[in-house]
């Protein structure tokens, strides 16, 4: 079959000249944002890639007014929407915006939702027909565009290897294609088929019929069967549903209302009788939903990421019970209050959810932290360790220490409140104020046994992180990850007040709690009641034990001081051992 080259080079350039006349300001901004990348590049200015990313906001906003305008009197502010680029590209805070949560939702929600409801579907056939040339738009250019990037830098390369040619010029036009392909060609492409399809109806094919038909849809009926099966057993056993639930939830109805959409498309709609139905099928889930999150906020309070679950599942139960009713079920309606809800959030300070997260956090960390005597009644963290016997109350501290290490990135009044540095986080809190134990009950490290009935005076001595140990030839053979021992195997055993270390079925250790803390405290030179002020150098030489055949680095050791002026060993971990 032959091809009709200069045929397809008169519609391209007629489409082009069709969306110069149709889109003009959408396509100035494309035209806008090239020459900028360009010369970003050329002239390297760094601080112009905040300036681009505006460019997009406008292009949608550009595109949404002339939309709605078409050819009225409300033309006018079509010409003059770009206008603001201009005083926010000089805007000092823009680059903290472009990395803000309100950027992602004005560029990744508002954007679409404002394009989609410029149409003025109001028909739920025509908004999912809009909606679907709007995703085609966008993946055909894509792909044609980036295609024929791939192949220009196939035969760029290509030639500069074959005739061995050489300079930075190779690169220059390489990111010069690029620049020009991601703002000029790709917008170009996307209005020129937007063009050409507006107004086309949504027509299923053989492929989107298997698809929702013999695969989605049958997935959709298992998960809707499990989870009524799920609410039978809550209703059985009497118990609250789990906070998670309300994820999975959200996923289904979501999942189920976009392919409720697309069925409408199809010839033959083989599970109409599931879709016609879908609101009154999702309202338990609905239910459930709504159950899930309340338990979970009310276990573990409200961060940004549980705002916008609340949001979403607001405008997910709004669009199912609208849809309850054939007259009000309309896309467009879930579509603008989308819009509205979405920008509220983001953009009314009252409601902002980064400040709804922290003032939530905040308040629930000061309330498990007074009931654990974290702080004091001035709100300053408490200076003493933790005593040993609060482990049973691990997860207290768990959600205590979740809570601050949500709140201090975000809130550097409060940290100045609890008495912290800058520099110090909730894990160098964790490690100031927290036995060891307790960290490990606290970040699930395997079954740890809780001793209660240990002496008042017990110090923990714990390897510094980051430790950089050299190797000596007076050591050649290196064990690391030593198991605790087991009857009959190797490992380490640390108990009944000794130490055994056993490797290839030799006992290469064994001494007594006493011999072990009496040794090194000799070796490093500290009394018992300066154990608790060492520097790391100090505890690494603590930890370093050493006889004539074996020398273990310890992890961690937890000694005791007995009433007879002994010395006792509570605990013990290894982190190495050297054998000559």
């Amino acid at each position: 079959m032959k091809i009709d080259l200069k045929r397809y080079v008169r519609l391209f350039r007629e489409g082009c000249v069709q969306v110069m006349r149709a889109y003009p300001v959408e396509m100035l901004l494309a035209l806008y944002a090239c020459v900028c990348g360009l010369l970003t590049y050329e002239l390297e200015w760094e601080h112009s890639y905040a300036q681009l990313n505006l460019v997009p906001i406008f292009f949608a906003l550009a595109l949404t007014v002339n939309n709605l305008a078409g050819r009225s009197a409300w033309r006018r502010l079509y010409w003059v929407c770009w206008m603001p680029i201009v005083p926010l590209s000089l805007w000092p805070g823009l680059e903290a915006w472009i990395g803000s949560s309100q950027h992602v939702i004005t560029l990744g929600i508002l954007a679409p939702l404002a394009l989609l409801a410029s149409l003025r579907a109001v028909c739920n056939d025509r908004f999912v027909a809009d909606a679907f040339v709007w995703l085609r738009s966008v993946v055909l250019a894509l792909f044609f565009a980036h295609v024929a990037l791939g192949l220009f830098y196939a035969i760029l390369y290509s030639t500069t290897y074959i005739f061995g040619l050489e300079g930075t010029w190779i690169r220059d036009v390489a990111v010069w294609a690029v620049t020009i392909c991601e703002s000029l060609v790709v917008p170009t492409l996307f209005l020129m088929m937007f063009d050409r399809w507006r107004g086309a109806g949504l027509h299923g094919n053989r492929l989107l019929e298997v698809l929702l038909n013999y695969l989605v849809t049958p997935a959709l009926l298992i998960y809707a069967a499990i989870f009524y099966l799920y609410m039978v057993k809550i209703v059985v056993t009497w118990t609250l549903p789990e906070g998670g639930v309300a994820y999975l939830a959200f996923g289904f109805t979501m999942t189920a209302l976009v392919v409720k959409a697309l069925d409408r498309a199809l010839e033959r709609r083989i599970y109409s009788w599931f879709y016609d139905r879908l609101s009154m099928v999702s309202l338990p889930m609905i239910v459930l939903f709504w159950v899930g999150v309340a338990r979970r906020i009310g276990e573990y309070g409200l961060t940004a990421q549980r705002v916008y679950l609340l949001v979403c599942g607001a405008l997910m139960t709004f669009c199912v019970v609208l849809f309850l009713s054939r007259r009000f079920g309309r896309y467009l309606w879930v579509c603008l209050a989308g819009l509205v809800v979405f920008a509220a959030f983001a953009y009314i300070p009252a409601l902002s959810p980064e400040r709804i997260g922290l003032r939530s956090q905040t308040e629930r960390f000061g309330r498990i932290a007074r009931s654990l005597a974290l702080i004091d009644q001035t709100g300053r963290l408490r200076t003493e360790r933790v005593p040993l016997s609060d482990t049973v109350r691990w997860r207290e501290y768990r959600e205590a220490f979740e809570a601050l290490e949500y709140v201090l990135p975000g809130d550097s009044l409060f940290r100045r409140q609890l008495g912290l540095r800058d520099d110090e986080w909730s894990s160098q809190v964790q490690d100031r104020l927290l036995p060891a134990r307790l960290r490990a009950l606290m970040r699930g490290w395997g079954d740890v046994t809780i001793e209660l009935a240990v002496a008042d005076d017990v110090v923990e001595v714990e390897l510094p992180r980051n430790l950089r140990v050299a190797t000596e030839a007076a050591w050649p053979n290196l064990y690391l990850h030593i198991s605790h021992w087991t009857v009959g195997g190797d490992g380490f055993f640390a108990g009944n007040d000794s130490v055994r270390l056993t490797l290839g079925g030799e006992r290469v250790l064994q001494l007594s709690g006493e011999e072990l803390v009496r040794t090194q405290l000799e070796r490093t030179g500290l009394t018992y009641d300066r154990l608790s002020e060492m520097d790391d150098a100090q505890a690494v030489r603590f930890l370093d034990y050493r006889n004539e055949r074996v020398r273990i680095l310890f992890r961690n050791l937890k000694v005791e001081r007995r009433d007879s002026l002994g010395y006792g060993l509570v605990g013990a971990t290894v982190e190495a051992a050297m054998i000559r």
